[in-house]
């Protein structure tokens, strides 16, 4: 099982478990995705479960001043070597 995290507007993330295809949200108690306020905060989260690996999805720096059609997202993907 892998570990995706997803920054959106600079300070929310969102995780995601990967299973081969498979991807869900992290959920909170009340079946919300969850949100995170920094890296350390969902490193702090995950820290008891068994990812095999963690990513971080970012969208580029035109994307988010310019905006992105769905076809058309530019995003780098960050291995964070935490696992």
């Amino acid at each position: 099982m892998e570990l995706l995290i997803e920054s959106l507007e600079g300070d929310i993330y969102l995780a995601y478990q990967v299973q081969g295809t498979h991807k869900a949200p992290l959920r909170d108690q009340h079946n919300n995705p969850r949100t995170f306020r920094s890296l350390e905060q969902v490193r702090e989260h995950c820290s008891g479960e068994n990812y095999q690996s963690a990513s971080l999805l970012q969208a580029t720096a035109y994307d988010e001043m310019c905006g992105f059609g769905e076809s058309e997202r530019n995003a780098t993907v960050m291995n964070l070597n935490w696992f």
